[in-house]
């Protein structure tokens, strides 16, 4: 696995070089100096309600297998963002996901179970938004088949979580991969919940058409097309982009993902590298500020505990996979841990 993580980070190194080596850094330096500064600020400010948004939205998920307040989860959706820009292959997901547990008093497979659900509601809301590009520009024939395509593979995995919501019931003698799915269901029961989904599609939505904003805004800033339309599409080709396994901060890909969908849409590669520079830095830097103003509330053991998931995130798979790490974990907490519906009630 760590071997074709480093294969997929040199092909992706490789094709940056290339792009690199065909922009003239001078127009690009440029292009950064014409940049209407208020605009990006006021950008900015978007992208923090876009992510306070994000983080809304784990929360309203999270609400249903714990109490934990508004505050406490952003918290630790934040630091888990920070982390993610300083860590490599997206690390800080094991960190929010351990930060969750410690808080709330949650086996990690239940913490982990949210963050899954958080990203099926955040992925079944950009592909519905994607569906609508070839409406309003005249994209190749491959994205149309592309999005409408991930429409119903969308909908397949939404139905697969619900039904895994859905049995409770723990098969005696079953196998490790059913093990397994018992243990992360306990944090999938926010798809049972009609006012959990509410909540996590209603800030979802507010989240995109923030982000949606900000990138529309971004471009203008850079002298670039800012229609709606345009905005949607380089999002689209930046979370394309980021599925594949990245490297700190998502250097590189992201990158990518933004300046070749703006070169598609008939930028020039000096603007398009130019804006891609400085959209990913509008992103990364609040993230940082904010996800370490927000690791102070968090205690010593706490801390540790995330550093050690950061250092090591297979852990947090293995909460999920193997009972015994489990045990082990709630062994090292020194306390019981809360139990699962299923395993309260039998159910």
């Amino acid at each position: 696995m760590a071997v074709g993580r480093v294969l997929v980070w040199l092909v992706v190194a490789a094709c940056a070089v290339i792009f690199a080596r065909s922009i003239r850094w001078g127009s690009v330096r440029d292009a950064f100096v014409a940049a209407d500064a208020r605009l990006l600020a006021v950008a900015a400010v978007l992208w923090i309600g876009s992510t306070a948004f994000q983080g809304t939205r784990w929360y309203a998920l999270v609400r249903a297998v714990a109490k934990p307040s508004w505050r406490s989860v952003l918290a630790c959706y934040y630091v888990g963002q920070a982390g993610s820009v300083v860590l490599p292959m997206r690390a800080g997901e094991a960190v929010r996901i351990e930060l969750l547990a410690r808080r709330n008093d949650l086996s990690r497979a239940v913490a982990l179970g949210t963050v899954a659900i958080d990203h099926t509601v955040n992925g079944c809301v950009m592909f519905l938004l994607a569906a609508t590009l070839p409406f309003f520009l005249p994209v190749p024939a491959w994205t149309r088949v592309v999005v409408w395509a991930a429409l119903p593979l969308a909908l397949a995995l939404v139905l697969v979580m619900l039904r895994l919501a859905r049995d409770p019931t723990a098969h005696p003698g079953a196998s490790k991969f059913r093990r397994s799915l018992n243990r992360l269901r306990g944090g999938l029961v926010g798809l049972r919940r009609p006012r959990s989904v509410a909540g996590g599609f209603a800030a979802a939505i507010s989240a995109w058409i923030l982000e949606i904003a900000t990138t529309a805004l971004a471009l203008s800033a850079f002298h670039l097309p800012h229609s709606i339309a345009a905005a949607m599409a380089i999002l689209f080709g930046v979370n394309l982009a980021l599925a594949i396994p990245a490297p700190p901060a998502n250097l590189g890909n992201f990158e990518l993902g933004a300046g070749f969908a703006l070169v598609a849409l008939g930028g020039n590669k000096d603007a398009a590298a130019a804006f891609a520079l400085g959209f990913h830095a509008l992103q990364i830097v609040p993230v940082l500020i904010i996800g370490g103003a927000s690791l102070l509330g968090f205690r010593g053991r706490q801390i540790a505990a995330a550093a050690h998931v950061a250092a090591h995130p297979s852990e947090v798979e293995q909460a999920a996979e193997d009972p015994e790490a489990a045990v082990a974990e709630q062994a090292a907490r020194g306390s019981p841990g809360r139990l699962e519906p299923s395993a309260r009630t039998g159910e």
